[in-house]
């Protein structure tokens, strides 16, 4: 299992930075670098479920442990999806994957993310590494537009 962390730097306010990045419409664009056409299903309130989704039906199922608008969003990833549905024995059933999204003001009115991966498989380090950084790239332009 490897812990990752990702820090980025972006020129626009804490409220813009978090609708950015939950807004479903926004959330598509940026999570493009994962895989084009993601999306989500569910809410980002604390003890519901989201579905993180691909056109063709393939995702993830993760809890909302902590959401403290525009401070903390944390997620326990919970289990693996398949055409849809809920993969049986899942590695995710008995070890949950957690992200951790920490957002700061900085000085002139910018934002600092801070992300936390932890406990994710081994095997997905690489694609990880590769895919976060293009992600936040994106929404950092995202959230830096005036529009």
């Amino acid at each position: 299992m490897k812990d990752l962390q990702f820090n980025l730097d972006i020129a626009a306010p804490v409220a813009r930075v978090w609708d950015c990045m939950f807004d479903p419409t926004a959330y598509r664009d940026w999570t493009s670098a994962f895989c084009e056409g993601s999306y989500y299903e569910g809410s980002w309130e604390a003890g519901r479920r989201l579905r993180f989704l691909d056109p063709q039906g393939f995702g993830m199922e993760a809890i909302v442990d902590e959401n403290r608008r525009h401070e903390v969003l944390s997620l326990r990833l919970v289990g693996e999806i398949k055409d849809g549905r809920p993969v049986a024995g899942s590695p995710l059933h008995e070890a949950p994957a957690i992200e951790r999204y920490v957002f700061s003001a900085t000085a002139g009115g910018g934002t600092r993310l801070v992300i936390h991966l932890q406990s994710w498989n081994d095997g997905f380090t690489d694609f990880l590494n590769e895919a976060w950084p293009r992600a936040l790239a994106r929404l950092k332009a995202l959230s830096e537009s005036t529009h």
